[in-house]
Formats: C-alpha cells, structure tokens, sequence
C-alpha cells in the first residue's frame, strides 16, 4: 500500500470529519480556493481541516510517522506550485461501490478530469451493469467496463469478504469478468479511471418518409383500416400530412441510407483510411415507431470523446438531413444525463438481443419484419417499439486480451459485429403477452434471417437479454465449462444458483 494512502488512513481514524480521504474524489469546491489554476490542478491524497491546534498536532505527528509529503494552505494565493497543496492522489483508479448508479460517480470524477467506463445512461447501476460486461462511450479507447476492473471486492458464498484479482484468483476473476450473479454478491469495483475533458456528440433525429413506408406496407401485405372519424385516425392523417411537408421541405431520409450508414461507419471505426481505427468514435443508431407522431423515426447517439465537431468518421450520419440534433461540443456527463432524461421510470419493458454481422442488407431486410411485427401493437397504450444497433470492434476487444482476458468468448477473428437490440415498452399489464409476443416474434424471425444469410453469431448481450436466452450458450462451450468449474469450487452448495435463481445462469 502506497505510504500516502497509509498515511490518509490514519489521519481519518484519528481526526474523524477533520480528515477527507476518497480515492475517487476531491473535497467538493477544494480546488476554486486556489487563486492559481496551476496550484488548484495538483490532487492530494487526502485533506486535513483541523478546528483547532490539537488537532494540527496530531495530524503533523501521524504525517511524520508514515514519512508523507504535505503542504501547509492558508488563503492559497501562492503562485508556486506546492506551496500550498501537495501531491499524492491516485488519479488511475478508483473505488466504486455497486450500489452507486453512474450518475454519482461521474459527479465525483469530472472535478478531476476523470472518467471511467460506465453506463452511457447515468441513472443506470453500477453492479449488473459491469459485471454484465459494459459497453461505454469509452470503449473503443479502455475496453468494456469488466476489462477495467483490477479487483472485485466480493462476499463469496461462504460469507467471507475476499478481494479477488488476477493475483489472488485469476480462476475466479475471469469468471467475474462476464458471469452475472453467479459467483458472489460483489461490494466494491477497483477501476481504472482515465483523463477525459470536452467531448463531441449529442443525439439526432431523422424522420423517414412516409411515402417508402407506404411501398413496404404495401410489399408486405399490410392493409390500413377504412378511414374513420376516430380520434386515432384523425391524429394519424395529421401526423401523415404533417411527415410528408417535412418531406417536402428536405428533412426526410429513406432506410437503405440509414442502413447503409450503420455498415459504412463500423467499417470506417474498424479501418480508416489509415489503416488506423478511430479510438475517439462510439454509436448507437435506432429505429423507432414513435406513437406521438405516427411515424418511424431513425436516430443516432454520436460520441467523439475529443473536441472535434464533425469528426469524419461520422459524416455517414451527420450528411443525413436530421430534424433534431443535440450534437454539440460539451461534457461527458451532460451528454449521460440528456440519455437519461429520454427514459421514463415505471413502465414495462421487454428487452432482446442478437449478435450479427454488419450488413445494411440484413438491417433492411430485418425492418421490414419489424414493420410486420409492430403493426399489431400499434394501438397499445404508449407503445414504443425501438430496434437498437451499436457496434464492437478490434478495438475493444483487443483491450481484454491485453488485460488477461473475459469469459465472453468473443475472438479476434469474430468482429466487427452488431449487437442487436429489441426494446418494446408500453404502459398497461393487460398487453404483456401481445407485447412479449411480438417481441420474441420479431427476435427469432431476425436471428433467422442471419442465419440464413450466414451472418449470424452466438454471442449474448447480457445486460440486453430476454430471460428465454441461454446467454451463457454464447460464450462458448470451453468458457462455460470453465465457468462451471469456477463455481462448483467456489460455492459448492450452489448458494447462487439454487437459492438465488433469478437472471442468467451458467
């Protein structure tokens, strides 16, 4: 243990409050006391505030006990770095705890500079969301979040608290890094954070044309109803009138472009032009059939984690003609928080997954089964039906290998893919088997279709599953029977699988 990290423990056991000491943090407004930006950047390990002489006395005497560097502050106007503050703070990693949800630990971090690779959601959990693998606006640079861990901080199921890392138990730490809930009940993450200032990226909005909606509806077989004066059918002829000026005015795109754009920039990410990934770019692109405005919607979640608007290896997506953009020079964390506020609490949800080849003719193809799907769902109360496609790449998986390895079972010779996700959310429990319905429906009829196109992979999402995926089957048979050996050493009794037999078992 590090002398500074000994020393700031014994100034907490023994000043109490007087003592701040978080790894992960700095004493909240310490940094504008300086008058001196210079001064302000340099992160102590820990701060003493004593409330009285007794108090410096016993700080000054555990500090020449553990040998640490100090600083002495008073109105911190000193241009001189060091004067008045003193460095030691470990700014490569920091403690979470799985308690936490993203939106606490990035408060703490981007005082520092800092980020971490954490839920792209910020109101999204720490704990499922990391041990499920983790897939972040950083990715491409650190890896997924479960390859950044460097010890697990678990309750085994013999109720002993064990710090497990590759030293340790690396049988036990590979099966963490990817196993759910299988394992332990784990406390604490140790990960590593990383320097992170303004980004550019936001969120776009690209109306498809009615007129392309109206060909497939007719290819497919899907009749309207006869006109009515319902209010539904009055709002529906509105809302088509109202899409097909937006047309008109050159804020219309058609799906193939979409797709075609989905291909073309996971293939630029893969390889630019020299023959370098992009590390700064992560997307996410959907389709949704929007209720409120009776139409589907194409949109992007665009992050560069560096300060370049525009960057090139978007322009597949940013020459599109949006009728919303977020896009803007800003903070990571505002751009976690504008996800978050799209999301509303409380209603149900169906959620599946699939892992595929990158192919704008599969994507098309798998939309007009979307179409097919949704068109009985239509109807159901605030119904949002969205396909989800995001890329993984040579990049991110490169940094697991370099890292020891996960047990996910994904190779080198395996990406690019696009993983592949169903959400469909409504309000009523009253349509939860018609909604869960469409939803497997429109899952097996795309896994299908890539299968038949040779463009399918096993590989499960776990954080995206449905609970009728076998997510483990995914991983390979070696890394489940790994997995299995893992367990039966660990909880012989099966505390975690037979008394706890909720989610996804090995």
């Amino acid at each position: 243990m590090k002398p500074s990290i000994t020393c700031c423990l014994a100034l907490v056991a023994t000043l109490g409050d007087a003592a701040f000491y978080d790894p992960s943090s700095s004493l909240p407004g310490f940094k504008q006391t300086f008058f001196t930006a210079i001064q302000g950047e340099v992160i102590p390990a820990c701060i003493v505030t004593p409330s009285s002489a007794s108090q410096v006395a016993q700080a000054i005497s555990i500090i020449n006990q553990h040998s640490c560097i100090f600083a002495v502050k008073s109105g911190g106007h000193s241009s001189v770095p060091g004067a008045s503050n003193a460095p030691g703070g470990d700014l490569e990693s920091a403690r979470i705890g799985t308690g936490n949800r993203w939106a606490k630990v990035y408060a703490k971090l981007e005082v520092l500079n800092r980020t971490v690779a954490g839920g792209r959601n910020s109101d999204v959990g720490v704990g499922g969301f990391v041990l499920g693998g983790g897939i972040s606006y950083v990715s491409k640079r650190y890896g997924w979040a479960i390859d950044n861990v460097r010890n697990f901080q678990v309750v085994l199921a013999n109720g002993s608290l064990t710090n497990i890392n590759q030293a340790s138990a690396p049988d036990l730490f590979f099966a963490l890094r990817g196993g759910g809930n299988n394992f332990g009940i784990v406390t604490h993450f140790e990960m590593d954070i990383y320097p992170q200032g303004q980004i550019w990226g936001g969120q776009s909005f690209y109306l498809m044309n009615p007129a392309e909606v109206s060909a497939r509806e007719s290819y497919l077989n899907i009749t309207s109803e006869p006109f009515s004066l319902s209010l539904w059918n009055i709002k529906n002829a509105v809302c088509v009138s109202l899409a097909k000026l937006a047309c008109k005015l050159g804020y219309c795109i058609d799906a193939k472009s979409f797709w075609q754009a989905v291909q073309n920039t996971v293939l630029y990410e893969q390889w630019d032009r020299y023959s370098q990934s992009d590390k700064y770019a992560q997307f996410v692109g959907t389709l949704t059939w929007s209720t409120e405005i009776d139409a589907y919607v194409f949109h992007t979640m665009l992050a560069y984690t560096k300060p370049v608007p525009e960057p090139p290896v978007f322009r597949q997506f940013t020459s599109l003609p949006s009728f919303k953009s977020s896009n803007a020079i800003r903070n990571l964390t505002g751009f976690y928080d504008e996800v978050r506020g799209m999301n509303e609490r409380g209603m149900r949800h169906f959620w599946a997954t699939a892992s595929f080849r990158p192919s704008a003719i599969l994507l098309d193809e798998i939309m007009d089964i979307f179409i097919q799907e949704i068109e009985p769902i239509r109807a159901v109360k605030k119904c949002r039906p969205t396909i989800v496609v995001q890329p993984l790449d040579i990049d991110e998986l490169g940094h697991s290998f370099r890292r020891g390895g996960n047990s996910l079972g994904i190779d080198v010779e395996d990406v690019p893919l696009i993983i592949f996700s169903i959400v469909l959310i409504w309000a009523d429990p009253a349509d939860d088997v018609l909604m869960k319905g469409a939803g497997t429906r429109l899952l097996q009829r795309s896994i299908a279709l890539a299968k038949e196109m040779n463009l399918y992979h096993p590989y499960i999402y776990q954080n995206y599953a449905d609970i009728s995926q076998d997510v483990f089957a995914g991983y390979g048979k070696g890394n489940r029977e790994k997995m299995r050996a893992v367990q039966r050493k660990y909880d012989p009794e099966g505390v975690f699988s037979r008394l706890q037999p909720g989610y996804f078992k090995i």
